[in-house]
């Protein structure tokens, strides 16, 4: 399974390019944020962009280790059921969700500092961690003015101070 894991992280990314609106908000950001995955280098090559600074903070939730391949699933079966076990606490890493509900209130204590500082602030990364800094953004007193993207991979967020 770790292997697997493994396998996914460093995976080739889908190449469509994004919505123009997606390249809009990244483009006039004052600062590029990505997490330090090789899929977020991969997909801000697709629009020819480098980020400002990459940090291990926007990282995907680790998957809990399972150990044995007896169940055959779809990849998209597994990383749903992953998931799942992650949320319930289950598998070998028992504190991930712990743990990166821990690092999503860093991420976004990080985050609110870069805006203060440069206003416009972009973050490249993934679906389980952006869920999770969204909610701690949001229970700093953020709100979520603007959503959209249009696609699964090139979905955006667009947050403004209390």
């Amino acid at each position: 399974m770790n292997t697997w894991v493994e396998a996914y992280n460093h995976a080739p990314i889908d190449t469509t390019l994004p919505s123009k609106e997606v390249i809009r908000h990244i483009k006039e950001a004052n600062i590029l944020l990505a997490s330090s995955l090789s899929r977020t280098s991969d997909s801000l090559a697709v629009i020819d962009v480098a980020p400002t600074e990459k940090n291990i903070l926007f990282d995907e939730i680790a998957l809990p280790e399972v150990k044995g391949t007896w169940l055959k699933l779809s990849a998209k079966t597994w990383l749903v059921l992953l998931r799942l076990m992650m949320l319930a606490g289950f598998g070998k890493k028992s504190k991930v969700y712990t743990e990166a509900k821990q690092r999503a209130k860093e991420a976004s204590e990080y985050l609110i500092h870069l805006a203060n500082k440069h206003e416009r602030v972009a973050l490249m990364g993934h679906g389980g961690m952006h869920w999770l800094v969204g909610k701690e953004l949001q229970r700093l007193g953020w709100k979520c003015v603007k959503q959209g993207g249009g696609s699964k991979n090139w979905g955006y967020k667009v947050y403004a101070s209390p």
